[in-house]
């Protein structure tokens, strides 16, 4: 199987990621400001719903998959990184172009939760002490060690706590992968039947691989994650197949397939009322349909490719954005309860993450993107 590169409009992707981004910042944007399901069933019986009610609580549920949609990432990260390296499987300078454009972001993402945890704490330090049971305020407690010298310490190499940065959990296997890749792509049949093997056991025989005693990272992404990464490779080495199957449907019947298999992701979810395997794998084959169809058909949406060029930031700070956004919430509005009742309330919430994660991409990434287009440019005359 051999990794050659391809000419494919690439900012296609940024749609793909933009929605990604996007539907997990509304996701945390609603669990963490709204009352929530179980706690309005609690005090909005529902025997006294009316058809708003229903509508609500419903529609609410739309945005249970932010642990899903993060598989897209990885399958999008499988995808862009095979292309990366197609031309040149060097290290060094794989390793030089992947710090200079996600690092100064992380870096920046780390000091944005520092700065909303200080300033959050003064004006509300009873979000801290424990007193309050709301599953928002688990974050702020979990917050209290941030500037202790061994989490500082993990933080900067990847192995983050929870809090403001609790989505960074994806970007440690992120990691993991651009640091293996250069080494990985080089048998990259090998790799794929390696990885199927891994996945397999630990889906089949959980007990056992957990009985080994693996650190934490290594077993999630070698049992867990890694088959997702690989999937995108995979969709990359046999793009030309997959889009010589999907050209002989009718785009119709492309869409419908994205729609249904979204449809069966959330069936799996509220089946097992959490994330799992199954409900990741229904989701890689939904990540396969959906960037498929946009590269075969050229969709280019335009306020989520605007959204995508930024959703890395946008990614990193939405959730430390999100308290933020309440805590100027509560001061303005003064409520009996640290949380939003009124449905609509927490929705602006979203578009001050995406106002704050925009001016943030200014900032830094916007700079390591700039960066990183100069050393391509210095490069093509001495690859020519």
């Amino acid at each position: 199987m051999q990794l050659k590169k391809r000419q494919l409009p690439f900012d296609i992707l940024d749609s793909i990621r933009g929605l990604a981004a996007l539907y997990v910042t509304i996701a945390h944007c609603r669990g963490s400001l709204w009352i929530g399901g179980s706690e309005f069933s609690r005090m909005f019986p529902r025997e006294n719903w009316n058809i708003g009610d229903y509508l609500i609580f419903g529609s609410s549920m739309l945005t249970r998959l932010a642990v899903e949609f993060v598989i897209v990432f990885f399958l999008l990260s499988g995808f862009s990184i095979a292309h990366s390296l197609s031309g040149n499987r060097d290290p060094l300078p794989f390793y030089k172009r992947r710090f200079i454009r996600i690092y100064p972001p992380y870096i920046m993402a780390l000091v944005w939760a520092g700065v909303v945890f200080l300033l959050t704490r003064a004006l509300f330090p009873q979000w801290y002490d424990g007193s309050m049971t709301q599953f928002s305020f688990i974050r702020t407690v979990q917050m209290n060690d941030y500037f202790e010298p061994g989490r500082m310490l993990r933080n900067l190499f990847y192995m983050p706590g929870e809090g403001f940065i609790t989505p960074f959990w994806s970007l440690t296997y992120e990691v993991i992968f651009y640091l293996l890749a250069p080494f990985l792509l080089r048998r990259i049949s090998l790799y794929l039947f390696i990885s199927a093997v891994l996945f397999t056991g630990g889906l089949l025989f959980p007990d056992v691989i957990y009985s080994l005693g693996l650190n934490r990272y290594i077993h999630d992404f070698l049992f867990t994650y890694n088959i997702y990464f690989v999937a995108g490779v995979a969709l990359y080495v046999n793009f030309d197949k997959v889009q010589n199957f999907f050209g002989r449907l009718h785009r119709y019947a492309h869409m419908a397939a994205c729609v249904l298999v979204l449809m069966v992701v959330y069936a799996i979810n509220l089946y097992t009322q959490t994330e799992s395997s199954w409900s990741f794998m229904a989701a890689a084959i939904f990540s396969v349909l959906i960037i498929s169809y946009f590269l075969l058909y050229q969709v280019r949406i335009k306020p989520l490719m605007s959204v995508g060029k930024y959703s890395y930031t946008l990614y990193i700070t939405h959730l430390a954005t999100i308290f933020l956004y309440l805590a100027g919430y509560l001061l303005i509005v003064k409520p009996d309860k640290p949380y939003i009742l009124n449905y609509f309330v927490w929705m602006p919430a979203v578009l001050f993450c995406l106002l704050i994660a925009y001016v943030q991409y200014l900032m830094v990434e916007g700079r390591s993107k700039a960066i990183l287009n100069r050393l391509r440019k210095k490069q093509l005359p001495a690859q020519s």
